[in-house]
């Protein structure tokens, strides 16, 4: 009988403590400023239980949290220049400081299903005036966000998307500061595929769209294809996570800056177009 009782006991725990939610944080990650010596360290925390349903092979997650804190050496034990607390989680390649604009570029969640396309971009200019975009319809989504190597515009690959997940009238949206201007060109199609994505020029003087069947690219003259691009669509700037070979926090505390990626060749045949990364 002590046996069951003590089994019945130990059942009763176990069920006790699926429904306690605990405090658990992501790895740090790491995202290189325009100016190497500066970095964005980011921290995503939230609250998670064990699922009643096992099968499931996680944990529930609840109330993201992120905080970014730009440091600008390589020791994270140095205070922080700056910090910004987000109200949802972010992904590491998707957080840019632009160190001469002294610009944070930034996409968070809108909800607790980690990592999904549903994302909002807010951008904290260095006088203030912090903004997001776009704050409306709910049903627009994100699918990829480059800031230029000036850090005074952004481009937006946006879409909207139905009750039944299928998506309609994208767009390259480009925002402009510190005017808040954007600018909006209709794009046939886009999927989160290798042989779609964007990429800035080096001098931040043109965007270009990469598409199965041709490049784009975005000048003075609007958005028209050309004959000459460049060979990596992978990494859209030449700042932040991905321009890098690595990025990250050591266990020591300092961060830890790999060799920055070489600019992209310029090339005229699509079928030369490589991963970066």
């Amino acid at each position: 009988m002590k046996f069951f009782r003590t089994l019945f006991v130990s059942i009763l725990c176990l069920q006790c403590s699926q429904l306690i939610w605990k405090k658990a944080n992501l790895a740090l990650e790491v995202s290189p400023g325009s100016d190497p010596k500066d970095s964005l360290v980011l921290t995503v925390e939230y609250e998670e239980k064990d699922s009643w349903n096992p099968l499931n092979g996680t944990t529930d997650k609840r109330n993201y949290r992120s905080v970014i804190r730009l440091h600008s050496s390589t020791d994270t034990k140095t205070k922080a220049k700056k910090e910004w607390v987000l109200p949802s989680w972010a992904l590491g390649d998707g957080i840019f400081y632009h160190s001469g604009a002294d610009t944070l570029f930034v996409l968070y969640g809108k909800d607790d299903e980690y990592g999904t396309l549903q994302q909002t971009l807010s951008i904290y200019p260095s006088g203030g005036g912090a903004f997001s975009y776009p704050a409306k319809p709910e049903n627009r989504i994100i699918f990829q966000m480059a800031p230029s190597p000036k850090g005074t515009e952004v481009a937006l690959i946006t879409a909207n998307r139905d009750s039944e997940n299928e998506y309609s009238e994208f767009e390259l949206n480009l925002i402009r500061l510190p005017s808040k201007n954007v600018q909006t060109y209709p794009l046939s199609f886009w999927t989160a595929l290798p042989m779609y994505g964007m990429r800035w020029a080096e001098d931040g003087s043109s965007l270009f769209i990469r598409t199965p069947d041709e490049v784009l690219k975005l000048g003075t003259n609007g958005l028209t294809p050309t004959k000459s691009f460049p060979d990596c669509y992978s990494v859209s700037t030449n700042y932040g996570k991905w321009a890098y070979e690595t990025a990250e926090v050591e266990p020591g505390g300092n961060i830890q800056i790999g060799k920055k990626l070489p600019t992209p060749k310029m090339i005229s045949n699509l079928d030369q177009v490589r991963l970066c990364r």
